[in-house]
């Protein structure tokens, strides 16, 4: 019975919490879902975080100019005391005799202190990590228009799916309204067995679809869900509808101003100057450099502990240290080899993505075009087919038509809705892809 007890309180407390964790987020408009996304998205975050590591190389690099001062302190306790040996200089007979150092416990304590004088490789490597600073911080701004754009594309992979299971459903209740119609006329003996019969075919077979679109519509909204770091668990009330609303003239916007200002060219850019710097890095390897350096030191030898009675020996120096590279075993010349051929391999790289990035742009012009005229003619053939279907209502009613009339009338009206749906989210789609490459040229034109 305690055990019982035990199971109903764990179901009860679990669920509470389960409650208390799930988010309800309703009247979920586009706007809405962008802002949400910006805000909590892990890919911002990350991004964000990116910038921050990059800032602190820029910190790293610097470090190199300051100086390095370090302390060090050393206790060594001889078991055995080192000796030099003693040669028999008086004596001729060419023995030498060893003669103990120092005492058994040793104390040294010591100041460093190195400061770079000329270091070539320090002043290139913070150009460097300036110019990755200015990379993070436009793959974090690419980060944001990605994650807007998908925001946007999962919002109207939604709206599409409510739309096309309003239409389905609106279908098949026509189905419904039709088989009505035809029972009651089979009744009157106005109807054969085989058009009844197509007309329960006919509801029946609208059925799966619907189911479908119900199942694509939930992965739908779990995709959208994770673009708003929320759960499976959580739920969301989507609004809104397609509409068609013409965009922005895009005159000012040529195909050569979106793939320079493109968020790949920029980076690629600014990869290209640092692959050139890295060559400059690596070349400094086949230079001198000067180190000025200073040295403190405190130290003593006793052979007992008792430290009051030490004799504190202190010994102090400055001085500089030129290093000039002679051979290091042609390491530095094939580093330099590798990094111009990283500059070369992204000289190319820079050459394809400016042709692909010009064939993409031009490929979402072109369906934006294209998906304004279908959205035209689907909006006609939308109109003749609802109008089709309301004559083979009232035909079939006053049974001056068949059931496959009525039947294809219905199918008719069913693609022409989905069709101009569909067109009006494709052009919605190639918009905000289009937008996603606008953004900086849009910057970049303000500027």
């Amino acid at each position: 019975m305690n055990r019982f007890i035990t199971l109903i309180l764990l179901f009860i407390f679990t669920h509470i919490g389960y409650s208390q964790q799930t988010k309800v987020i309703t009247n979920l408009t586009l706007e809405k879902a962008i802002e949400i996304a910006l805000r909590e998205n892990p890919q911002i975050k990350i991004a964000h975080m990116e910038k921050e590591k990059s800032a602190a190389r820029i910190t790293e690099a610097f470090s190199g100019l300051f100086p390095n001062i370090s302390t060090e302190g050393t206790y060594i306790y001889n078991i055995k005391k080192p000796v030099f040996f003693l040669p028999d200089f008086f004596g001729g007979t060419g023995k030498v005799t060893p003669i103990e150092i120092g005492s058994k416990s040793s104390y040294v304590a010591a100041l460093q202190f190195g400061l770079p004088l000329f270091m070539g490789q320090i002043y290139s490597g913070i150009v460097i990590s300036k110019i990755g600073l200015e990379l993070s911080n436009i793959s974090y701004d690419e980060t944001i228009a990605q994650v807007r754009l998908n925001t946007k594309k999962a919002f109207l992979d939604v709206l599409l799916l409510k739309e096309s299971q309003n239409v389905l459903i609106k279908s098949y209740e026509n189905a419904l309204s039709n088989l009505e119609n035809a029972e009651k006329m089979h009744k009157e003996g106005l109807l054969s067995d085989f058009e009844l019969l197509s007309a329960q075919v006919e509801v029946e077979k609208i059925k799966p679809t619907i189911l479908q679109t119900e199942n694509n519509l939930e992965t739908a909204l779990n995709f959208l869900k994770s673009l708003l770091n929320l759960n499976v668990e959580d739920s969301i009330s989507v609004i809104g509808e397609l509409k068609y609303q013409p965009g922005l003239s895009d005159e000012i916007f040529s195909n050569e101003s979106l793939v320079n200002n493109s968020y790949s060219l920029l980076k690629l850019g600014l990869q290209k100057q640092m692959a050139d710097k890295n060559i400059m890095l690596q070349k400094w390897g086949h230079y001198p450099s000067l180190t000025a350096f200073g040295n403190y030191q405190v130290q003593t030898q006793a052979e007992d502990f008792e430290f009051k009675n030490y004799r504190w020996v202190k010994s102090s120096s400055v001085g500089f240290t030129l290093s000039i590279p002679i051979f290091a075993g042609f390491g530095v010349a094939s580093r330099i080899e590798q990094a111009e051929i990283a500059s070369k391999q992204l000289e190319e790289t820079i050459s394809l993505t400016k042709k692909q990035l010009s064939i993409a742009i031009g490929n979402i012009k072109n369906s934006i075009n294209t998906s304004v005229e279908k959205i035209s003619v689907q909006k006609l053939n939308k109109e003749k087919a609802l109008r089709n279907y309301q004559i083979a209502e009232l035909r079939y009613k006053e049974g001056m038509s068949t059931q496959l009339e009525i039947s294809n009338a219905n199918v008719n009206l069913l693609s022409a809705e989905l069709g101009y749906a569909t067109a009006v989210y494709e052009y919605h789609v190639a918009q905000a892809e289009l937008e996603f490459y606008k953004n900086y040229s849009q910057r970049s034109f303000n500027n």
